[in-house]
């Protein structure tokens, strides 16, 4: 199963996500696998241990034609697996797919079996990786901040996925809806601006909302999950009742 993380708005929290429900999900005991498919490289940055020598990332992912191997590819924590992010793709940030898109491809050629989870952290664009990325999942969600700026983003992400599904009938990735993180629910304008985008989404709108909470901004300086950072921490409740949800919605379309 893949989901995709996708917003076009940088600082809504997509690599906070990517990285802990990730690891989240493999510390259930499923074989979880994380591709940074952003070439600034945060969740990279965030889980990589540098002791280990990863051969394979990325770009070895988007432009080798060989199958994947998986030992080449990097255990970050228990059950959880990384395919680092390599700034060099950015190269490839402008190309069409006019040969299809290579993880579909992999996909279709079962070289992601291993793993009963993959998640995808996306560049803060639309552009050709996040395309890759839309291509092969199943689902995808949508982070954003509780502010009406941030969430200018949503419908322009949610239209640009419409586009690329329209112009192939092969894929049809589901919506899981979208998240609000760094909430601050005592904020005067917040049940106001809540109530009206549950209007408007009705419910594509997540009900696990994620805190601003300084142990979330900390545990990457530290190289640490939320779980690592503080496993009786608010940060690590909230993230786990956001997988459970998932869980459920994903349950809702099997």
């Amino acid at each position: 199963m893949f989901i995709s993380i996708i917003c076009q708005k940088g600082g809504v929290g997509k690599t906070t996500l990517s990285v802990n429900i990730s690891d989240i999900i493999a510390k259930k005991g499923k074989k979880t696998l994380l591709i940074d498919l952003d070439p600034q490289g945060n969740s990279t940055t965030y889980l990589y241990n540098k002791k280990k020598n990863s051969s394979f990332d990325t770009l070895t992912l988007l432009e080798e034609k060989e199958p994947i191997n998986l030992e080449e590819i990097t255990e970050v924590r228990e059950n959880l697996f990384l395919i680092p992010a390599n700034q060099k793709i950015k190269r490839l940030i402008n190309e069409k797919l006019f040969a299809g898109s290579v993880l579909y491809k992999r996909k279709r050629n079962n070289e992601f079996s291993p793993f009963e989870n993959i998640v995808i952290d996306t560049p803060p664009a639309m552009n050709s990786l996040v395309h890759e990325s839309i291509n092969v999942s199943d689902y995808y969600l949508i982070p954003t901040r509780a502010e009406y700026l941030s969430v200018e983003g949503v419908g322009q992400a949610i239209e640009y996925v419409k586009r690329i599904v329209s112009n192939n009938r092969n894929i049809n990735p589901i919506f899981l809806g979208v998240v609000l993180n760094s909430v601050d629910k005592r904020r005067v304008s917040y049940k106001t601006f809540y109530s009206e985008l549950r209007f408007i989404l009705g419910d594509k709108l997540f009900e696990t909302t994620i805190s601003q909470l300084t142990e979330i901004a900390d545990a990457p300086f530290y190289g640490k999950t939320a779980y690592e950072y503080n496993p009786n921490g608010n940060a690590y409740k909230e993230l786990t009742l956001l997988v459970e949800e998932i869980d459920k919605r994903i349950e809702g379309y099997s």
